[in-house]
């Protein structure tokens, strides 16, 4: 035994990760108590297994059509599946997840399954006490005795692959053998798999309704039961989705590890209220002290803050739900301490003790350029490209990425997209004589984030092409797999477990494609960066911006983007440097007297740029004044040499104008009517709005008499002043000497 034992930590570095487990939650199963085994259970379980696949030897020849189609053969283990040396509760065991696993879409490999089943066997007879069920070992007991059992049978240790390939099949049986045996109601349950229980209520499609919500990685008893009944009443009622279940789990494990390291043993925390003040603050300290732990670029540097605002806000609405739940709870969970929360479970923290969301300080840069946008587009095709031909060979990555430029939708709801998402608009027949580009039918996607948004988007006939050759793409693919004529779920699919087509393609696979897209292209912008395009929601920033700078109304952007708000549309509105100067640069700038403005527009620009303060922008211009300097000059500005402007102002202006001539009008006629007589020219009030209003005219006379793109070597120079009075003139440059 010493020598194996040696003989076993010489492979160590070789397949000891394979037998323990790397992710926390696999640990936590693989040593988790076990012996579940429940005959009457087992006898239900039994009755729902196809004839097919009951007897104790499995042969594909003997398989009907529609069975035959989810076992793969193996070229090297045959083509049977033996069971008969295994006992009967076990046979039965392993017939019921074959059975289980085939319904929900999956394939099963019989040579992989016959050398399990086989080893089950060798390890049964080499291991006293007798084992009934696979449930009498654990499932890190069996992966523990399976080396020994090859090295006392083979005189050698198993190789990696061999150990992985009974670890996949072990761990699948179990996560369904462990939920068909608790007896518990399902939220109970430590995991929550919905692809195993279908009573976990999903919304109709829900991005992460692949991911179980593992609750076994809360360790404090209390808390998790509290955890879950609050998931479950949320869901139920529709206050929490799937994909916030998982973020809710996953935001409170820190705070489970302050409880016990605290070692807070009741749901109140602590029996004095200020105590419970007390005990946050110190939970708010530990989260500000936390760095990133994952294998990142930032591992070892502080938490963001929009993490450091989740990691409060997930124990703080827990205790929110509990508290205004708590009857209700204490009853559910048999536990009194919940009854007992008080107003300070309430509210945790105070406004101003939660760190600021940081804004993205290059919110620009989510924003592709022409140039390497162009780039992008014209390697898309590597995506699609046989492996054999130095492609990638993922013709679904190809088109998925090709929507998300068009359409600027989310990754989720091209993923998501119905097997025939294109609905006709209403018109007699298509026009063969169309412009490119011209809109042709109306594509509906499925809207999981914002509830109540449009899902649907107008998209010409280069959407309806891709869309028609991933439909027939798919055909081709059932067809190639034993099923013509299956209609899927989905329009892009998932390859694993997906024998039904009920599964979308994961958003995870095309940014792991992406990734090594992004590095054979090296595509850089302007200012030489790594254009990082596998973050897939810049198509969407660069779709919108794209949009708003075209001219497009900001509503209609916005109903495009699916927002409900325009001011979610504004985060999309980052004019492109190009575009803006160009759009300033378009027209002629004249100041307060209706004169060129004697400085170059460029210059101007990158002036305005380089201040960006929102107290030099003006309904009707911009002010030149330094920035150091301060206006002394109230709203004067029509009458200030700082003044500059353009044709972009002249509604304003005319408007301007209208207003103050009849302003002028009905302050006369009050004065009139009040004293007897009209005001007099020398009226301090009436001079003031004259000159203005003789400035405006002006001015508006100086920009409508030039074409709109004609831009003079110097800027043009503003209007009104050649109006004035020379005594006027002289009157108001004697004030300004003061």
């Amino acid at each position: 035994m010493e020598v194996l034992q040696r003989r076993l930590a010489g492979r160590e570095s070789r397949w000891r990760v394979l037998v323990t487990g790397t992710a926390a939650d696999d640990q936590e199963f693989l040593e988790a108590a076990v012996g579940a085994h429940r005959a009457v259970i087992l006898d239900a379980m039994w009755d729902t297994v196809p004839a097919a696949l009951r007897p104790a030897s499995i042969s594909l020849d003997g398989l009907p059509a529609e069975h035959a189609g989810a076992f793969t053969r193996s070229r090297t283990h045959g083509f049977t599946i033996d069971l008969t040396g295994l006992p009967q509760a076990l046979q039965r065991e392993l017939s019921w997840c074959m059975s289980r696993i085939i319904g929900r879409g999956g394939k099963i490999t019989v040579g992989n399954m016959a050398i399990f089943t086989r080893w089950l066997g060798v390890i049964i007879e080499d291991s006293p006490p007798a084992v009934h069920s696979l449930t009498d070992l654990g499932p890190g007991e069996w992966l523990r005795r399976f080396p020994l059992a090859m090295q006392r049978h083979r005189g050698h240790l198993p190789a990696p692959s061999t150990v992985q390939n009974f670890r996949q099949h072990l761990l699948s049986c179990f996560r369904l053998l462990r939920h068909a045996y608790d007896p518990r109601p399902w939220w109970q349950h430590e995991v929550w798999d919905p692809a195993i229980d279908q009573r976990i209520v999903l919304r109709l499609h829900e991005p992460c309704g692949r991911r179980a919500a593992h609750f076994d990685g809360i360790v404090t008893g209390w808390l998790r039961a509290g955890l879950q009944w609050h998931c479950r009443v949320s869901l139920e009622t529709g206050a929490m989705t799937w994909t916030t279940v998982l973020g809710r789990i996953s935001g409170m494990k820190v705070f489970d590890e302050f409880c016990r390291d605290r070692q807070i043993t009741s749901p109140r925390l602590a029996d004095d209220p200020a105590q419970v003040r007390a005990l946050m603050l110190d939970y708010l300290s530990q989260v500000r002290s936390l760095v990133v732990s994952t294998n990142r670029p930032t591992r070892g540097q502080p938490l963001s803050s929009s993490r450091v605002i989740g990691l409060l806000a997930h124990p703080e609405q827990f205790y929110a739900f509990m508290h205004d739940n708590r009857d209700a709870a204490a009853v559910a969970l048999v536990e009194p301490g919940w009854r007992l929360l008080g107003m300070e479970h309430l509210v945790f923290f105070r406004p101003g003790e939660r760190p600021r969301r940081q804004p993205r300080a290059t919110a620009e840069l989510d924003v592709i350029d022409d140039a390497a946008f162009s780039r992008i587009m014209n390697g898309i095709g590597i995506l699609g490209a046989p492996e054999s031909e130095g492609g990638l060979g993922d013709e679904q990555a190809m088109r998925i990425l090709l929507l998300l430029a068009l359409t600027g939708r989310r990754l989720n709801e091209i993923c998501m997209l119905d097997r025939d998402p294109l609905h006709a608009l209403p018109q007699a027949a298509p026009d063969p004589g169309a412009a490119p580009g011209a809109l042709t039918a109306r594509l509906r996607y499925q809207q999981t984030k914002i509830e109540g948004s449009p899902d649907t988007i107008l998209v010409d006939a280069e959407v309806v092409a891709v869309v028609k050759a991933q439909q027939e793409w798919a055909a081709r693919h059932f067809a190639a797999r034993g099923a013509p004529g299956r209609i899927p779920k989905y329009l892009f699919l998932g390859e694993k477990v997906n024998r039904n087509g009920d599964r979308p393609y994961p958003g995870q696979r095309l940014r792991d494609k992406l990734n090594t897209l992004a590095a054979r292209l090296d595509i850089r912008d302007a200012a030489g960066r790594l254009v990082d395009f596998n973050r897939t929601h810049r198509f969407r920033h660069t779709k919108g911006t794209t949009l708003l700078n075209a001219g497009v109304p900001l509503h209609v952007v916005q109903r495009y983007l699916g927002h409900i708000s325009p001011t979610m549309t504004m985060h999309y509105a980052q004019t492109l440097a190009e575009t803006a100067e160009a759009e300033f640069l378009r027209y002629r700038k004249i100041t307060a007297d209706a004169r060129d403005l004697q400085a170059s527009p460029r210059d101007l620009y990158d002036m305005l740029q380089l201040d960006k303060r929102t107290d030099r922008i003006l309904p009707n211009g911009w002010c030149l004044l330094p920035p150091r300097q301060a206006c002394d000059r109230g709203n004067a500005c029509l009458t200030c040499g700082n003044f500059t402007t353009d044709a972009t102002f002249l509604p304003e202006l005319r408007a301007q104008k209208d207003r103050t001539l009849a302003l002028i009008d009905t302050r006369q006629a009050a004065f009139t009517a009040r004293n007897g007589t009209p005001m007099t020219p020398g009226n301090v009030w009436l001079e003031g709005r004259q000159r203005e209003a003789a400035a405006l005219d002006a001015i508006i006379t100086a920009l409508d008499g030039a074409p709109e793109a004609a831009m003079p070597p110097g800027a043009v120079r503003g209007a009104g002043i050649p109006a004035r009075a020379d005594a006027v003139i002289a009157r108001q440059d004697e004030r300004n000497a003061r």
